[in-house]
């Protein structure tokens, strides 16, 4: 497809036939078609606890007429679970403060009897279109990252991704049955939401 010129008339104006040009260049196949639009939130914690059952909250603005289309979140530093069976780190998901509303608690670190390690930058989608996860979905070995837990529960979709009016929506993390052995570390969150 050749190039269009859009040419100055001399008045400071493009000349007709060629913004006829480049308008017929812009028209679709299929005239129902629209742009849609995408917003994207981006949030760190605060440093995470490592004590047991302490919640690290961080909260994200939902724009009105949205939906969460994908949650990707990564440390900076390595985050470590205890070493025993039951020491995870849970992942959820609310519209209130700690609450559990679109994702119940979920380990995100399993700990089965080994320690698990999500390593310092490695990004890893909690939530992706719109979709949760089935369980070890992060694993190194299987179709994770490089340096995602090798162990986690299956994330359920438990609530209306979609919200009509602006809102706050809740990521918590907690590490539950023992401190994890190593948390000096934050966490960035980006949120995508997609307009409907």
């Amino acid at each position: 497809m050749a190039e269009v010129n859009i040419r100055d008339t001399g008045r400071n104006s493009a000349k007709t036939q060629d913004v006829r040009a480049l308008a017929s260049r812009v028209e679709t196949t299929n005239p129902d078609q629209e742009v849609i639009t995408t917003n994207e939130v981006k949030v760190t914690t605060g440093t995470i606890a490592v004590t047991d059952d302490t919640n690290t909250v961080v909260t994200i603005a939902q724009p009105a007429g949205t939906v969460l289309m994908n949650l990707i979140a990564y440390p900076a530093g390595n985050i470590v679970t205890g070493g025993t069976s039951g020491n995870d780190l849970d992942f959820f998901l609310g519209t209130a403060s700690a609450g559990v509303q679109l994702v119940a608690a979920t380990a995100l670190l399993d700990d089965g009897g080994a320690a698990v390690t999500w390593t310092a930058n490695v990004p890893i989608y909690i939530i992706e279109n719109a979709h949760g996860k089935a369980a070890n979905q992060f694993a190194t070995t299987g179709v994770g990252p490089k340096g995602g837990p090798a162990t986690t529960e299956a994330i359920v979709i438990a609530g209306a991704l979609y919200s009509a009016a602006a809102r706050s929506i809740y990521a918590t993390l907690r590490p539950i049955g023992a401190d994890l052995a190593t948390a000096a570390t934050t966490v960035t969150y980006i949120a995508q939401f997609q307009e409907l």
